[in-house]
């Protein structure tokens, strides 16, 4: 259902009824005005349940949508309800946000009575709905999964780092050369000098390059260092207009060495070593830029969606390839199980740029923010790989960013954390890490896979992870259905296990799930697929066949359905349902999840242009076949109909004349009627029309328009008589 609101005359005391009134309820007078006469012929109709073949279509069941309030107060739509038909599914008291309060207290009275009165009168309960991402409690599951609060000690201080240079992510130097001294060998930083009678600073080498400092701070260098010999080395820290020094000393062990450097000079540059008086082989593993701060939670959060090209989302990251830039492509992994993101390289290209991949942040980084980048990368040929900073991909800012990659053909890692630069930021941001992939001649494929790109946070709170949001999430639907299926007590039987989980925008050749980033109104409902992925439907169904069973229910009578709107679509071929058809073998494809049934909505209308008239009618045709062949029960959920005119404007029921309502009711009649025929009897759930009466001008729902069976005084419309006929096959 794609809204909230159903169609009911709420009355009180006396009710006087004129015309074609629905006769079998009880307690209505009925008088005959002469404007209504054109109508009488309806009053030769009973109820409409009763005109359904039971020996053609024993599992059929006829259903209005109802009010479980007004279904409980035992007045008309109570009497009206019992008499036509066989189930009914209530409008909004199952869904979550009737239920579950902020505090996350739950309330199933009404359905507890709604159960009871059912039971009472013989009527069979359709549930709706235990996952939707409308009508959620918003403010309480938003709190379940907000920042968690850290107790900090207010004396105390913490060590920051800023930037991290693991030799061993380097094939060779990655760094200006002031000398032809340092070079690294098997992942070490080694300085080889056979003379003794230098300075110091005449044997000087960047250990760490592109910094950023707050000027005037404190900060530490740190190094995993030995020498073939003890000896002393001297640190600079800051850049060619200042630095700040102090000694290091070193022995002929590896060893973890940390020196204070005091007030750095600079805004940006670097951290060098000077070790000219020392004759013979220094070795370094590692060097380490850091400072320490007053305690605070540090955590980093992820900036890029889709690390792990697992999933559709492809929006942060982009690639030039073929001659233009363009969104990367996933692939299947060439070395094993699971995609990665390639790109073509070009053979005989004229600059580095001509194919590159880009890492493009959510958010635009600033001077001074604090990230870490991590990657598995590998090429069909070996190469050198720069990476720049940019703005939007292509955008250049900076010729350095993340070091320089050596690719091979077996998978290498990379590992960077470090300190966005005033050039690197721009005056923009930086949003993207450009690769250049293009410095050989060779045409080939570049990959690259499980890519982390995060920046550092700091607060007395610390967000949950992906992986806590979805513990917890489903334990709260765990909560939520066990709670349904205790409250219902086995009664009901048939469920929309989730509702309109399908968006309509298309990705590849199948639509995507529904998302809070497609949609302006996000903020106001709750998307469980954005943070339990595509178990966001297995979760529920789970849940649902445990507790139904542990309540009193026989598993063998469940029966699960997927619900949406816009399944006999004639703009898309029917491509929604064909993709909700693609998503429920995925989501059966574990060998545990198993859905039932698929639910169509059918908020349809009647048009007077033939051509469009006919192009729908052609669509649900197809909506029949597709359903059928899927082998799911079938059920038209919330079938209700309005009337646009030949340009498509819908038309009010102030506006519509008698020959109007007919054509109407023949349309009911077409639907019903191929439903039968092109339905297999084994999977002919039932049909469900949605809203009894037509819309007040006040409504939420299709305001104004002639939706109903019945006109707003319970009058019978055309409507009712083609339903009969299709239900009668007469």
């Amino acid at each position: 259902m794609r809204k909230k609101h159903l169609i009911y005359l709420l009355t009180s005391g006396g009710i006087l009824l004129t015309g074609c009134v629905d006769t079998t309820i009880e307690g209505i007078q009925v008088e005959k005005p002469q404007s209504i006469a054109q109508y009488e012929y309806l009053n030769q109709y009973g109820p409409l349940k009763e005109y359904i073949d039971r020996g053609a279509h024993p599992g059929f069941l006829l259903a209005s949508g109802v009010s479980a309030t007004d279904y409980n107060d035992k007045g008309i739509v109570y009497r009206l309800t019992n008499s036509n038909f066989d189930e009914m599914t209530a409008g909004n008291e199952m869904k979550y946000a009737s239920i579950v309060d902020d505090q996350g207290n739950m309330n199933f009275s009404t359905v507890e009575k709604f159960v009871e009165n059912a039971r009472n009168a013989g009527m069979k309960i359709y549930g709706h709905t235990l996952c939707w991402h409308e009508q959620q409690n918003v403010k309480w599951l938003n709190s379940l999964i907000s920042d968690k609060e850290v107790e900090i000690d207010p004396g105390s201080a913490v060590e920051i780092v800023d930037m991290n240079i693991v030799y061993s992510n380097f094939d060779s130097y990655p760094y200006y050369r002031m000398s032809d001294l340092p070079q690294i060998e098997n992942g070490l930083l080694v300085i080889d000098n056979p003379d003794s009678d230098k300075a110091n600073w005449e044997v000087q080498y960047f250990v760490i390059d592109g910094c950023t400092f707050n000027k005037g701070g404190d900060y530490i260098v740190t190094t995993k260092i030995k020498g073939s010999k003890p000896g002393t080395l001297n640190v600079s820290v800051g850049d060619w207009g200042g630095q700040a020094n102090q000694s290091l000393d070193f022995t002929d062990e590896w060893s973890e060495v940390s020196v204070p450097i005091m007030s750095v000079p600079a805004e940006s540059g670097f951290v060098i070593f000077q070790s000219g008086t020392l004759q013979g082989k220094l070795e370094i593993e590692w060097v380490k830029l850091s400072h320490k701060e007053a305690a605070s939670v540090k955590y980093y959060e992820s900036i890029i969606h889709n690390g792990d090209a697992e999933g559709d989302d492809v929006s942060s990251f982009f690639a030039v390839e073929d001659g233009g830039l363009k969104n990367a492509r996933i692939v299947e992994n060439p070395d094993g199980e699971g995609h990665v993101y390639a790109v073509n390289l070009p053979a005989n290209p004229v600059e580095a740029w001509d194919a590159q991949f880009f890492i493009r942040s959510n958010d635009a980084l600033q001077s001074g923010d604090r990230v870490h980048v991590a990657f598995r990368y590998k090429c069909t040929d070996e190469r050198n790989i720069d990476t720049q900073a940019h703005g939007e991909p292509t955008n250049y800012h900076h010729w350095q960013f993340i070091g320089t990659l050596n690719a091979t053909t077996e998978w290498k890692e990379h590992d960077w954390t470090g300190v966005i630069s005033g050039d690197q930021a721009g005056a923009e941001g930086c949003y993207s890490i450009a690769f250049n992939l293009s410095s050989v001649p060779n045409a080939g494929t570049f990959y690259i896979d499980d890519i982390v790109y995060e920046i550092e946070k700091s607060g007395n709170t610390i967000p949950l992870t992906p992986e806590e949001k979805a513990d917890v999430l489903t334990a709260e639907m765990e909560r939520w259905v066990k709670g349904m299926m205790e409250a219902t007590q086995g009664y009901v039987t048939a469920w929309d296990v989730v509702n309109e989980a399908i968006s309509g925008a298309p990705w590849g050749q199948r639509y995507d799930l529904q998302h809070a980033s497609s949609d302006p109104n996000a903020a106001s409902k709750f998307y469980w697929q954005d943070y339990l992925g595509d178990n966001f439907v297995r979760v529920p169904v789970k849940f649902a066949r445990q507790y139904f069973e542990e309540n009193g229910g026989n598993p063998s009578d469940l029966k699960l359905f997927i619900n949406d709107y816009n399944l006999e679509s004639d703009w898309d071929n029917n491509q929604k349902l064909k993709s909700l058809i693609q998503w429920i073998e995925q989501w059966e494809s574990d060998g545990v999840t198993k859905i039932d049934g698929i639910g169509s909505q059918m908020h349809v209308s009647y048009h007077m242009n033939p051509q469009t008239q006919a192009s729908k009618e052609k669509a649900i045709e197809e909506m029949f076949r597709l359903m059928a062949a899927s082998g799911k029960l079938v059920r038209i959920s919330e079938l209700d109909m309005g009337i646009c005119d030949e340009s498509g404007n819908a038309m009010m029921t102030s506006d519509i004349t008698f020959e109007q309502e007919k054509l109407m009711a023949d349309y009911y009649e077409f639907i019903v009627r191929k439903y039968f025929e092109i339905i297999p009897v084994a999977q002919q759930y039932g049909i469900c029309h949605w809203a009894q009466t037509d819309s007040p001008e006040n409504s939420g729902w299709r305001k104004g328009e002639p939706i109903g069976l019945w006109t707003l005084d319970f009058q019978r419309k055309p409507a009712y008589e083609g339903f009969v006929k299709g239900l009668s096959g007469k």
